[in-house]
């Protein structure tokens, strides 16, 4: 009479791999908090970068003054010619300016003078590791989406 062999795992090797597992899911969770706060960052610095095209867009479309505010969380555009508010979003995860900050397009397309904004999110200190977005607006109407708030794209 053959004897077939036995496929499979037994109860001991799954509970060894499973013990494995987890001990190597706790070790990647600080990562993963930080990996989370960096895409918030990363999609509100994204939001900001399309109103402020948006709000350049406008300004050429209407050949009118048109204005990027943020204050908070809060991404205003409005027409300043007509008192109009174009639009308003709510940047997401708990993602704040530094500060209140209004950026005015002329008709051209153009500012006044060169301008940023920085994004963070509140208790925590950008770095190396917190890749905190900023966005760049020059004279001539260049818009730049920086990795970083450090001043530099």
């Amino acid at each position: 009479m053959r004897h077939l062999k036995r496929r499979g795992l037994t109860l001991i090797e799954l509970m060894v791999a499973l013990a494995i597992g987890a001990m190597l899911m706790l070790a990647a969770a600080p990562h993963f908090a930080e990996f989370v706060s960096n895409s918030r960052l990363r999609e509100a610095g994204n939001v900001l970068y399309t109103q402020a095209l948006y709000a350049q867009s406008e300004a050429l479309k209407r050949n009118g003054t048109v204005r990027l505010g943020i204050d908070g969380s809060t991404v205003t555009v409005t027409d300043v010619g007509g008192n109009t508010t174009l639009r308003t979003v709510t940047l997401s995860g708990s993602v704040a300016a530094s500060e209140a900050k209004t950026i005015s397009f002329n008709g051209r397309g153009m500012i006044a003078a060169d301008a940023s904004i920085d994004l963070g999110l509140p208790d925590q200190t950008c770095s190396a590791d917190l890749r905190c977005p900023g966005l760049r607006v020059e004279g001539g109407g260049a818009i730049r989406l920086c990795g970083d708030n450090t001043g530099t794209c």
